[in-house]
């Protein structure tokens, strides 16, 4: 298959940049035996912690911004005395004198404003924040499960911000989650009743069922109205989160907006394009004077039609968060989340009969569905979420956490298959059914020395448990011609066959999984540290008799040739899959063994120029064995079988970059390139690419937001996504083409409201993404957005 991809690099040029960054990492750390630093504190009148106070040595423009404790460094001094300015928009700017001696820290006394914290939070909501790279929020507590900065962290993610997301006008996960470096074939997929979201990264298909770090359902859909950020989280993550919602690629991790102690609001209305109708509410508060008791809602109703001739998109939600400081070492949380959505959940795919080898081949107009606005699939979501924090100690915090998933799904897939070069089949499946899940999580983290050596360790347990039911019906509704393409499903006619159609199949699924685990990071040095991980899970299927019992370890190596500027790290993690039997004969029962998998990983993370450059590049490589496949069964319409046969190999290069290299002006931008392939399998299949799997992988957003004068919080935006073809199968003979989506947007950004007018697809792009089944993406369309903020 050839790998052509628009815009993308070669194999010279992912190296070259990762020699480059480590010759600079060389050069800076020499550099750092001549310079030296500067740290301090910024506090309020009221002795309250000072965030995005700007500090900057005079005449030079060289400076930081202080973080959540109100602290800050400045880098790379020149010997000698230097003037600070401590200045914030709105505020009278303070002046004072450091001494800075080569190779040495210069510990500033204590500065303190002139404002309280109540004036310094009304001056920064009124504020800008076109002098910080806004982009990069790379500390997460979820990944680790531990405080760790993303340079202490030996494992690889991508944070996808909320600004990012607004600035982007976005309206839906599917096209957040493309921000990410070697992301790709992101479609909704199907499964048991459900309309998810499938993603593809490193090879591997995953979904979107994790929510700050704990379960809800898969196959589930929900709406960005409630996140603060995306956590895209890479390689087999099992030892701190277990095997049934991830993949060996990785996981994504949505993470949700909370309550914080004072009163903002927005409400927001899209428009656009294909009859566009999107109303948003954000509403936080507190409760009582004193600030103990929180509570934040987001609301969303959201309503669209197809791109096609028939389709339509009725979305609500709601989410409630309420936080409660019930003393000065426990904290309460309950979040919950009710999300109903109906919509359509057609799917493409190929037969024998087909002789073309790519979708661009066939004669499919875009612009037909072969369906109706009454095919429609819908699903009734309710989660809720509570965590308890309680500080025991200094050093040690107990973390509890509960997670209770319900879904009650009524799906009308339809799945129109290529009987040949003209036709299409259409095979509509109706199923009913429900997902239940309940996770019940105790965490306990410490921080502490060992002798001189700093240490943070994580011991927990955890229960999962999962049931869910499904009645299946489906049968050959017609065949339809290219020629007569308007002829649509008959929702009386597909009724009436349907109640008179019994069904193929009834499942009810009752799975727990008990596990503990164990992550220790361990420094050896100020520069030098270690992570040594382990977890055991026991999986038992109680439908089916059935359980595993697997263990799975995680080592980490990282050493920050520059510290909090360059880290050098290195990886191995091991994941597993507990694979239920499949019972779809009932006399012929097939057991599978545990899929197993392995990854090794290295690369290099910067923090450079006073955090306006954050880069990360890596290479990986995953084995899986006792892979099981999904094969099509030809001799049952529309069915499918599963085989185990074989070892999958994933490796490749992925490379991120976030930077505001002046002020206004900020840059995101991500490469993934990944050579896939079936070893030690079948015949049909051996030395083979996965489905779905494109080999490259691009995405760019670039925006310019005026920080001052006449045309300040008019901004500019740019950017989109580039993937190479990928095969429909993994026989290898049908392929999905490459494409390039470009998009644009221009906003007007002001404390009280916010304007934004944007272009998806500037090109008309004519694209498909696929998960096995493939699904046609939206053609050119454009979204008004208007946001006030209270």
């Amino acid at each position: 298959m050839s790998s052509s991809l628009p815009l993308a690099a070669s194999w010279r040029s992912v190296f070259l940049p990762l020699l480059l960054l480590i010759s600079v990492s060389f050069h800076l750390k020499a550099q750092s035996r001549t310079v030296g630093t500067i740290q301090g504190t910024v506090r309020t009148a009221d002795g309250q912690p000072a965030e995005f106070i700007n500090v900057v040595l005079e005449q030079s423009q060289r400076g930081a911004v202080t973080d959540a404790n109100g602290r800050f460094e400045i880098r790379n001094v020149k010997p000698g005395t230097h003037t600070l300015v401590v200045s914030y928009v709105g505020l009278e700017a303070q002046q004072l004198t450091a001494e800075v001696v080569a190779g040495e820290t210069t510990q500033l006394p204590e500065i303190t404003l002139q404002e309280t914290s109540q004036r310094l939070k009304e001056v920064i909501v009124t504020g800008d924040q076109t002098n910080t790279n806004k982009f990069a929020e790379p500390e997460t507590d979820y990944v680790a499960r531990m405080p760790l900065a993303n340079l202490e962290n030996p494992q690889v993610y991508s944070v996808i911000s909320q600004e990012l997301m607004q600035e982007q006008q976005i309206t839906d996960i599917q096209g957040a989650i493309q921000n990410a470096p070697g992301v790709n074939s992101v479609v909704e997929g199907v499964g048991s009743g459900g309309v998810g979201l499938n993603v593809n990264l490193r090879g591997f298909s995953t979904g979107i069922a994790l929510r700050n770090g704990m379960a809800t359902n898969y196959v589930t859909l929900s709406d960005p109205v409630n996140l603060e950020r995306i956590e895209v989280i890479k390689g087999p993550s099992a030892t701190l989160f277990g095997s049934a919602l991830i993949s060996y690629g990785g996981l994504i991790n949505r993470v949700t907006k909370q309550p914080f102690e004072r009163f903002r609001g927005e409400v927001g209305y899209s428009t656009g394009s294909f009859g566009l109708s999107r109303l948003t509410l954000d509403v936080n508060t507190p409760l009582n004077d004193s600030k103990t008791a929180l509570f934040r809602v987001n609301a969303v109703k959201h309503n669209e039609n197809s791109f096609q001739d028939y389709g339509r998109q009725r979305t609500w939600a709601l989410s409630p968060n309420f936080t409660y400081q019930a003393s000065d070492r426990l904290t309460l949380n309950v979040e919950a989340e009710l999300f109903q959505t109906r919509r359509p959940s057609a799917y493409f795919g190929i037969s024998p009969g087909v002789t073309a080898t790519n979708f661009d081949d066939l004669s499919y107009d875009f612009q037909y569905s072969y369906s109706s606005d009454q095919m429609q699939s819908q699903a009734q979501v309710f989660n809720v979420f509570a965590r308890a924090t309680y500080q025991l100690s200094d050093q040690w915090v107990s973390q509890t956490n509960f997670s209770s998933g319900h879904t009650d799904n009524e799906a009308n897939y339809l799945f129109l298959t290529f009987l040949d070069n003209s036709q299409v089949r259409r095979m509509p499946m109706h199923i009913v059914s429900n997902f239940n899940s309940t996770q019940l999580q105790q965490n306990f983290i410490g921080t502490f020395h060992l002798g001189p050596l700093k240490n943070r360790l994580l011991v927990g347990v955890d229960y999962y448990e999962l049931r869910t039911a499904d009645r299946r019906t489906r049968f050959v509704y017609d065949t339809v011609s290219f020629a007569n393409p308007q002829r649509d499903i008959n929702w009386e006619g597909y009724q009436n066959q349907l109640g008179s159609t019994p069904p193929f199949f009834q499942y009810k699924r009752d799975s727990r999984t008990y596990s503990a685990y164990v992550s220790e990071v361990l420094n050896l040095t100020n520069q030098l540290l270690v992570m040594a991980s382990a977890r055991i899970d026991h999986f038992a299927n109680k439908s089916e008799s059935f359980e595993q019992t697997a263990v799975s370890p995680k080592l980490g190596l990282v050493y920050q040739v520059v510290p909090e500027q360059v880290s050098l790290f290195a990886n191995y993690m091991d994941g597993f899959q507990n694979v239920a039997p499949d019972n779809t004969d009932p006399a012929n029962t097939i057991a599978y063994k545990p899929e197993h998998a392995t990854q090794w990983e290295g690369g290099v993370k910067t923090n450079l120029f006073s955090e306006r450059v954050s880069a990360t590049v890596s290479y990986y490589d995953i084995t899986v064995r006792n892979i099981v496949r999904t094969v099509p069964n030809n001799d049952n319409i529309g069915g499918f079988n599963q085989v185990q046969d074989g070892t999958k190999n994933s490796k490749g290069v992925e490379v991120e970059l976030i930077a505001s290299p002046v002020r206004g002006w900020n840059v995101v931008a991500g490469y993934g390139y990944n050579d896939s392939q079936y070893t030690k399998a079948s015949e049909d299949v051996q030395g083979h690419r996965p489905y779905s799997t494109p080999e490259h992988a691009l995405n760019f957003w670039t925006s310019y937001q005026f920080p001052q004068g006449t045309l300040e919080g008019l901004g500019l935006g740019f950017g989109g996504n580039s993937v190479s073809e990928a095969f429909l199968d993994d026989a290898n003979t049908f392929t999905i083409p490459a494409y390039t989506v470009l998009n644009a947007t221009v906003f007007y950004n002001r404390p009280q409201y916010r304007i934004g007018v944007k272009l998806n697809n500037l090109g008309n792009e004519a694209y498909w993404t696929s998960s096995y089944w493939a699904m046609p993406q939206k053609t050119r369309h454009a979204v008004v957005s208007f946001a006030y903020k209270f």
